[in-house]
């Protein structure tokens, strides 16, 4: 692929919600330039106001690929390559940053850093048949994205050794297991799963999604006494703001009435008829 060819789209679904897709030949292998491009995206629409991102391809049967292994041993010899070479870590970083929910639409096999920017991503729906694969391993390499770092903090240290040891495919049902997905879904659903779920957590209250988002990540790197004293200050700073109060209210009411759950959260998107 050359630097110039556009691999990667942004779109927008509805008001806050933005899609960025990949397309390219199958495998789908992930050349710096690739990832350059996504990352540009990822920022343009963070920058537009975008409160949820969905990171989706449309290359039939395949996610995103592993980092192009011609770029790779490029920049190791100090040769040409197609992009800067940071595109993979700007990317991971706009998934995970504060002002923005990012959801993984995995509609295929994905490997290596494909997998690592599925793993920076908040959420993640995946088409029954998608495979993942940590193969460094095969190929003399450990990953070095979040293959072990973020996996670990998904399944936990005994499936992630076996996953990055083994370098093996693992089927979506065995990842859902795990906890490394929210959800699998028929094949050729993915991307429609995760843009329902994204036009509902639209409409949540951006300032408590977004504040539970960063709340999560303070989590993951905090004792758990730290954890639970900073989770409850969030708590006492956004429970006194207007718009908490006046919710709390409308909720109340519904309670009153004899709702067991609020309105907005009485259906299950991936349970609905």
């Amino acid at each position: 692929m050359s630097s110039s060819e556009q691999r990667v789209r942004l779109e927008w679904d509805i008001e806050g919600v933005a899609v960025v897709t990949v397309s390219g030949a199958p495998p789908n292998p992930s050349t710096l330039a690739c990832a350059d491009q996504l990352a540009d995206h990822l920022k343009t629409a963070r920058e537009a106001g975008a409160r949820i991102v969905v990171l989706a391809s449309d290359v039939e049967g395949h996610w995103l690929g592993h980092a192009s292994l011609k770029d790779l041993t490029a920049l190791v010899r100090g040769e040409a390559t197609s992009g800067s070479g940071t595109g993979f870590f700007r990317a991971a970083d706009e998934l995970s940053k504060q002002s923005m929910v990012s959801i993984a639409a995995i509609s295929g096999d994905c490997g290596g850093g494909g997998c690592e920017l599925g793993w920076a991503c908040d959420l993640r729906i995946a088409d029954e048949s998608a495979r993942f694969a940590q193969m460094e391993i095969l190929a003399g390499l450990i990953p070095g994205l979040g293959g072990i770092a973020r996996l670990t903090r998904l399944v936990g240290r005994t499936a992630t050794a076996e996953i990055v040891l083994d370098g093996a495919p693992v089927s979506a049902q065995r990842f859902f297991e795990l906890g490394a997905l929210n959800r699998v879904v028929r094949k050729g659903s993915a991307k429609e799963a995760a843009l329902a779920w994204a036009r509902r957590l639209a409409k949540r209250p951006a300032r408590a999604l977004l504040l539970a988002k960063q709340v999560l990540a303070e989590s993951e790197e905090l004792p758990l006494s730290k954890s639970l004293a900073n989770e409850q200050n969030r708590f006492q700073k956004i429970a006194a703001t207007p718009e908490a109060l006046a919710l709390m209210d409308e909720i109340q009411a519904s309670y009153d009435a004899g709702n067991a759950f609020p309105e907005q959260v009485a259906i299950d998107p991936f349970e609905a008829p």
